[in-house]
């Protein structure tokens, strides 16, 4: 696969090199940085691969650039089609147009069936089979950045802030939607009950079968790094985990690593979220360590392109907290992560997660077959390159399932159930509006099934998240040690 993505990508414009040493632990990592035909950087993207073998982690740093390389050229400047949802309707009628309240949309945003929008098609997947049934989508959630959306927005602007959720890449079409597919789910599964909102349900890994896995586990903790592997659901009938854990003496960016994974296999999602987990320690530092550092492993072309980067196209709110992260002692920052990120309320054998043996061919339909049981279907945006009939890539699409909840108070009926049902009345309530909430941007079916209008506590949501959004948002490589500099 290396020189199927190699190839894709342009060799011209791709900078590889591992970063394993940016962290004590040991495990593989990589890092790739493709910049656009110019070579100076102003347009780049990059990816960040993990592995048992250097190989491994290679082959997946490769992968994740092709995913955003791929999509930037797939969908900058593509024709759009223009009208509100009511008249999308109107045209191509129910089944041929999604509507956005199933895609998530920010509690209070202004928008009603007759907005103006911009529309780009997707295909719908039945039973793992990519049809010719087109659907429209709104752009905004078939992008993964804010580059790839028209040079000219709707009049009303665009209703949320792209985000990469459902990019994959594989050999084939199928696997990279499966790659896609796995990711939606993850985050759906873990987006209520991890980071901020940390439920502290730890998995007792007694049991633990893969070797894989036992061996990663094993060069942790002889680094010291005491882990804590946590179920953040079952739905679908799947294990979606993530891996935590600090080591005596890291700094915020290695004790706020993360790993996450979900799949029908326990054993496969533990063994990606530990792998992940442990190449967080050192994608941090490269992201957002000190630029001196990242000198020892990076290439003297890609550190002069990191000595150039403009904070100012970040997020601002985003790149405040990292800077503030990366200021405070850590009398500051090492209190909140005990209390929710390393938390621990009771523990959970691992073994008592769900579990099914899949092949990999077998893999995607599988998954639709899951989600169309419970009334979900799979959209996707063919990204492939045109000619590399053996590199894939596309966006996934699943109506129903939430993501950026935290983040950007993007929620539907699912995420107003789960919080009801946790008891977050201080955050989401059904029925009369209470005074300066927002409300939720439902479906009528979604509201007659919950019993009324719902309403989400922006301000209190805010504040749950607090001083640990860089949990949920991170700026750009080196934005942060860039802003601190200037």
């Amino acid at each position: 696969m290396t020189d199927r993505f190699v190839d894709a990508l342009g060799a011209d414009r791709l900078i590889e090199f591992p970063v394993t040493e940016l962290d004590h632990v040991g495990v593989p990592v990589w890092a790739t940085w493709w910049t656009d035909a110019d070579g100076r950087g102003e347009s780049s993207t990059s990816g960040i691969g993990y592995g048992a073998s250097e190989l491994r982690a290679r082959v997946g740093a490769l992968g994740e650039c092709v995913e955003h390389v791929a999509s930037r050229r797939a969908l900058t400047g593509r024709p759009v089609r223009h009208g509100s949802l009511r008249e999308m309707r109107d045209r191509h009628g129910p089944p041929g147009v999604v509507d956005p309240r199933l895609l998530g949309l920010p509690a209070g945003a202004d928008f009603d069936d007759d907005r103006a929008l911009a529309w780009w098609p997707v295909r719908r997947v039945r039973a793992g089979v990519v049809t010719d049934e087109q659907v429209w989508a709104p752009v905004e959630h078939v992008a993964s950045a804010g580059g790839e959306l028209p040079a000219e927005a709707p009049p009303g602007g665009w209703l949320i802030t792209p985000v990469t959720n459902g990019l994959g890449a594989g050999g084939t079409l199928e696997q990279a939607i499966s790659h896609g597919v796995l990711e939606v789910l993850q985050r759906d599964g873990n987006g209520l009950t991890f980071r901020a909102l940390d439920t502290g349900v730890v998995l007792d890994l007694d049991g633990v079968r893969d070797p894989e896995t036992l061996a990663v586990l094993e060069r942790l903790r002889s680094a010291g790094v005491d882990v804590l592997a946590k179920v953040a659901a079952t739905d679908f009938a799947m294990a979606d985990i993530d891996v935590v854990g600090m080591a005596p003496g890291d700094d915020v960016l290695s004790a706020t690593a993360c790993g996450e994974a979900v799949h029908p296999d326990r054993e496969v999602a533990l063994r990606k979220a530990v792998l992940e987990f442990a190449s967080a320690r050192a994608r941090k530092q490269l992201m957002h360590g000190p630029l001196d550092a990242v000198r020892a492993v990076a290439p003297p072309d890609l550190v002069a392109q990191l000595a150039r980067v403009d904070p100012a196209a970040e997020e601002q709110r985003v790149l405040d907290a990292m800077v503030a992260w990366l200021r405070a002692p850590r009398e500051v920052w090492e209190p909140p992560l005990r209390r929710t990120v390393l938390s621990h309320v009771r523990t959970v054998p691992f073994t008592d997660l769900p579990t099914a043996e899949v092949a990999p061919g077998d893999l995607l339909p599988e998954l639709c077959a899951r989600l169309e049981a419970e009334g979900h279907e799979v959209l996707v945006a063919d990204l492939s390159p045109a000619g590399a009939d053996r590199v894939h890539a596309a966006k996934v699409l699943v109506p129903g399932l939430e993501v950026e909840t935290v983040a950007y108070a993007r929620i539907g009926e699912r995420n107003v159930r789960r919080l009801r049902e946790a008891g977050r009345d201080d955050l989401v309530r059904v029925g009369d509006a209470p005074p300066g909430w927002a409300r939720v941007h439902l479906t009528g079916e979604a509201e007659e099934r919950l019993g009324g209008p719902a309403w989400l506590d922006r301000a209190a949501l805010d504040a749950v998240a607090g001083d640990l959004l860089p949990l949920y948002r991170e700026p750009g490589w080196q934005a942060a040690q860039s802003a601190m500099r200037t």
